[in-house]
């Protein structure tokens, strides 16, 4: 079985039976690129330190057609930490502009912004795909983001009520910051939906191929 992993700051293992997607920012990328030659990459400006990002914004820009750049982001809109929306949303917008203009998939960090969120899409209404990460959301928010067209991407923390309103073509798995294996990720889930851990890697599998299919 091969598993993949669609968002983590952690480099597997030479020898690992898994796939992943590492998140960097676009000032270290080339770095990243010439030292992980096996390894993907999504870029992107996190909203935490969207404020005086229009420098990394344009070499953003500059590499996002790169192949081993197979997403855009993570950004998006948190409104705990980081400034206010009205320097995230611009700067999120614009990272939308770019989804589109590469045809690269979006990776969204989102805490406590549904219904902005659940707007912008609207506003856009984006050919790409978009995929929150790290998704938490109780079972109302899940309906709702999911009839609106997002994606989810389950990490080691999340909210087993939820998991059955994630359309299953819809459901993506990620290890995030946490120094964990995507295995433990895949037992967790697949022990929540009450499937079979090949069942479970197969549909993954299924999912990442149709999105990302350069991996």
């Amino acid at each position: 079985m091969k598993f993949y992993d669609i968002h983590t700051h952690q480099i597997p293992s030479e020898n690992s039976d898994q796939t992943c997607i590492l998140d960097v920012n676009p000032k270290d990328f080339e770095a990243a690129k010439s030292t992980y030659k096996k390894q993907y990459f999504s870029c992107g400006i996190h909203p935490w330190y969207s404020e005086d990002s229009a420098s990394q914004f344009l070499h953003l820009s500059n590499i996002a057609s790169d192949p081993k750049i197979v997403a855009i982001g993570e950004t998006g809109l948190d409104k705990i930490k980081g400034p206010s929306f009205d320097v995230q949303i611009p700067l999120f917008k614009r990272h939308i502009e770019l989804s589109e203009l590469v045809e690269k998939p979006l990776i969204i960090h989102a805490v406590k912004a549904w219904e902005e969120l659940y707007h912008i899409r609207k506003e856009f209404s984006p050919t790409q795909p978009w995929i929150i990460h790290g998704f938490r959301g109780n079972p109302q928010i899940t309906q709702q983001m999911a009839k609106a067209g997002f994606m989810f991407s389950i990490g080691k923390r999340f909210n087993p009520d939820s998991l059955k309103y994630i359309p299953t073509k819809s459901l993506f798995l990620e290890t995030d910051e946490k120094e964990i294996d995507i295995m433990e990720v895949y037992e967790q889930v697949a022990l929540a939906m009450n499937w079979d851990m090949k069942d479970l890697t197969a549909l993954i599998e299924g999912n990442v191929r149709r999105i990302f299919p350069g991996l």
